[in-house]
C-alpha cells in the first residue's frame, strides 16, 4: 500500500475538513432550537431609600431557556438577570414574591425564550431601617518587648472610629469594633506603626467605613532615674499646713521608658500622707500612697515609713 498518497497535500486535506465542520455547525445551530439550564443572578430593585434587606437572598434562580443554538451560545450572559420589583415595600419587615418568567431580563431582540423557573419558585425579603452609626474601635494586642524595652504610654488608632451603615436592627447591640490581633512576642524594640484589618461584624449588607486603621505604639529602652527630695503631701484633712512629716521628703527610684524619664519632673510624683485613716501622733509610723504617672514604675522608696506630729 502506498502510504505517501494518504498524506499527499495533507494541509489542503485537514483545512477542508475544518471547514466542513465549520459549515455543519453553523447549519446544525443555525436550525435546530435547543434548550439550555443557566444560573441566573437574582437582583432586587427599586427598595425605597432609607430600608436595605436585611437577610441574605438567594444569589441565583435555576432558568431553562430554549432558543437557537447560536443564540444560546452568544447571548452575552452577564446582561441576564431575575429582578424583583421591591417599589411597593414602604416599611420594615418580611415579604414574599414568587418568582416567574416574566422576572427574567435579557436582551430584546433575540431569538430566545424562557421556558420554566426551576428553582426557587419564591423568595423571602427581609427588610429593615438603614441606620449609619459611628463607633469607636477598639485595639487587640499582644506585644512583648526585647529584654530591657518597654511599652510607653496608651495604643493610638488612628482613626479611633468606624462608621457601619447597615440594617438598624442589627447595629442596634454594637458599642464598639475591634481590629484584628497584633502579636509581637519577645522581640519588639521599635515604636510600632502599623495598619491593620478591623473585624467586620457578620451582618448582611453592611457597609464600613474604614476597612483599616493605623495602630501606633511607643516602645523605648528601659531606664531608671532616682528623685532625692521628694516632698510628702498630706491628705484627708482641711488643714495640711498644721502637720509635719518626719522626715519631709524622701527618695524615689523609678523606671520607665528612657524618653519619658527625660521629661519626668519631680512635680510628677505624688507620695502622699493620707490623715483620714489614723490620726497622727508623732510616734506612730504612717505608710505613704505613691502615685506616679502611667508608663512609670516604682522600684524603691527610701524611707518606707513616715512619722507625722501635729503643731
Amino acid at each position: 500500500m502506498d502510504h505517501s498518497r494518504l498524506t499527499e497535500n495533507m494541509g489542503l486535506k485537514v483545512g477542508s475538513l475544518a471547514v466542513a465542520l465549520l459549515l455543519w455547525f453553523h447549519i446544525a445551530t443555525e436550525k435546530d432550537v435547543y434548550e439550555r439550564v443557566l444560573e441566573v443572578p437574582i437582583q432586587v430593585e427599586g427598595l425605597p431609600s432609607g430600608l436595605v434587606i436585611s437577610a441574605e437572598l438567594p444569589p441565583v434562580a435555576q432558568v431553562r431557556f430554549n432558543g437557537r443554538g447560536k443564540r444560546l451560545l452568544t447571548l452575552p450572559w452577564r446582561d441576564v438577570q431575575v429582578v424583583i420589583d421591591a417599589s411597593d415595600i414602604l416599611t420594615r419587615g418580611t415579604r414574599t414574591r414568587s418568582i416567574g418568567i416574566g422576572n427574567v431580563r435579557y436582551p430584546e431582540g433575540q431569538d430566545l425564550h424562557v421556558v420554566e423557573i426551576l428553582e426557587p419558585e419564591q423568595i423571602t425579603i427581609e427588610t429593615d431601617r438603614l441606620v449609619s452609626r459611628q463607633l469607636p474601635i477598639v485595639a487587640r494586642m499582644e506585644i512583648q518587648c526585647a529584654p530591657g524595652y518597654t511599652l510607653v504610654g496608651s495604643v493610638s488608632v488612628e482613626p479611633d472610629t468606624v462608621t457601619l451603615t447597615g440594617p438598624g436592627s442589627h447595629l442596634r447591640g454594637l458599642s464598639f469594633v475591634e481590629t484584628d490581633t497584633l502579636r509581637l512576642r519577645r522581640r519588639a524594640k521599635n515604636p510600632i506603626d502599623q495598619e491593620i484589618p478591623l473585624q467586620i461584624p457578620s451582618i448582611y449588607n453592611l457597609i464600613v467605613e474604614p476597612y483599616s486603621v493605623k495602630i501606633m505604639q511607643d516602645i523605648q529602652p528601659l531606664g531608671e532615674r532616682t528623685f532625692s527630695e521628694v516632698p510628702v503631701r498630706f491628705e484627708g484633712t482641711d488643714h495640711p499646713d498644721r502637720y509635719l512629716a518626719q522626715p519631709r521628703t524622701a527618695s524615689v527610684t523609678v523606671s520607665g521608658g528612657v524618653r519619658l524619664l527625660e521629661i519626668l519632673t519631680v512635680d510628677d510624683i505624688r507620695l502622699i500622707l493620707d490623715l483620714s485613716r489614723q490620726r497622727p501622733d508623732g510616734l506612730t509610723p504612717l505608710i505613704p500612697r505613691l502615685e506616679l504617672p502611667r508608663g512609670i514604675s516604682r522600684l524603691r522608696l527610701e524611707p518606707q515609713y513616715f512619722r507625722v506630729t501635729e503643731y
